[in-house]
């Protein structure tokens, strides 16, 4: 969390700013301190990127730069608390008491963050997870919206997915079998979700020159990518150039995909299991398709049916997303660039 390690590029694609502006928030408020590479290249940490993007959202709500340069995260977020509470809609009395709790946590979590990542209490993610549900249910993306940028902000990839995105999308898919939540909510909060996990993606993709390929998606006749676009997201968190592909596609297309892309790995969501048994024949097609050295990856009801098969057959299944973070973050380190 405070090692330097993200060079510049980084820190505007994820703040916003751009990059004369962050020199000059450097070298005239002192904003942040950069580390350096040994060829002298400015390097930021997590804190760093969290406090400038603290620091660019109360700038364009009208405040000085000079007058907030020197506040720490914990202070610029009470800031950001105290003009954003009379403005709260449906669901902000729980956004606002989640907020508290990354307060909170923010300083304490900054000084163990040698140790690793700081964890949430279960009050945290109870918090977060009530503000989004309230957004839901009263069909206000807006406050779902500002439910997710928040957690964005106080929270590490990894709590973020799995500790209130995966945890928050079971909730609402729940609600909708139950009907307690209707059509036209769900599509709505699906929108809002597609578009932040677009964005997490965007934000935590390395270049292309960077890492070795990760392409993801569904095979022929599985329509929803909720489950293959949340890998893409883990995979661009733990370094692989993560490359969604869409829904319902047949094996040649994304053999033909991972060829193109020189990919080391295809991970693929299967969640519909009355269609186990074209999913097990799309991916025995794929497999024979690629070389053995790309790895294909396999997760959802749909693929458990028949995991042994697919298993001798050489695709790998994977029970749920934490044991894919764990296989993608072990093959990261033996893959390497296959485009070299």
């Amino acid at each position: 969390m405070t090692a330097p390690q993200y060079p510049m590029r980084v820190v505007v694609r994820r703040t916003g700013l751009n990059a004369s502006v962050l020199r000059a928030w450097e070298r005239r408020y002192g904003a942040v301190e950069p580390g350096r590479s040994e060829g002298g290249q400015r390097l930021y940490s997590e804190v760093d990127i969290r406090k400038l993007a603290l620091l660019r959202e109360l700038v364009d709500q009208g405040h000085a730069i000079g007058q907030v340069a020197g506040l720490s995260e914990a202070e610029l977020r009470r800031l950001l608390l105290r003009e954003q509470a009379s403005s709260q809609g449906p669901g902000g009395e729980a956004a606002t008491r989640a907020e508290d709790h990354a307060v909170e946590g923010t300083e304490s979590g900054t000084r163990r963050a040698s140790e690793g990542p700081r964890s949430l209490g279960e009050e945290d993610l109870d918090d977060f997870l009530e503000a989004g549900l309230a957004a839901v249910h009263s069909m206000s993306t807006e406050d779902l919206e500002r439910t997710l940028n928040r957690a964005a902000l106080a929270l590490t990839p990894v709590e973020l997915i799995d500790g209130l995105v995966v945890p928050l999308l079971n909730r609402i898919g729940l609600l909708w079998e139950q009907g307690e939540v209707g059509p036209a909510s769900e599509h709505a909060a699906s929108g809002v979700f597609r578009r932040f996990l677009d964005w997490s993606l965007e934000v935590l993709r390395p270049p292309p020159e960077a890492g070795p390929v990760l392409m993801a998606g569904t095979p022929a006749g599985q329509h929803h990518e909720f489950g293959s676009l949340l890998a893409a997201v883990i995979a661009a968190g733990e370094g692989w150039c993560a490359i969604p592909l869409g829904p319902d596609l047949p094996a040649s297309e994304l053999a033909d995909a991972a060829r193109r892309k020189r990919a080391g790995v295809v991970a693929l969501s299967a969640l519909h299991a009355p269609g186990a048994e074209t999913v097990r024949d799309e991916l025995l097609a794929l497999r024979a398709e690629l070389p053995g050295d790309v790895k294909i990856l396999v997760g959802g009801p749909a693929a458990a049916l028949h995991q042994e098969e697919l298993a001798s057959a050489g695709v790998i299944f994977l029970r749920d997303l934490g044991a894919f973070r764990d296989e993608v973050r072990a093959l990261l380190r033996t893959n390497g660039d296959r485009r070299k």
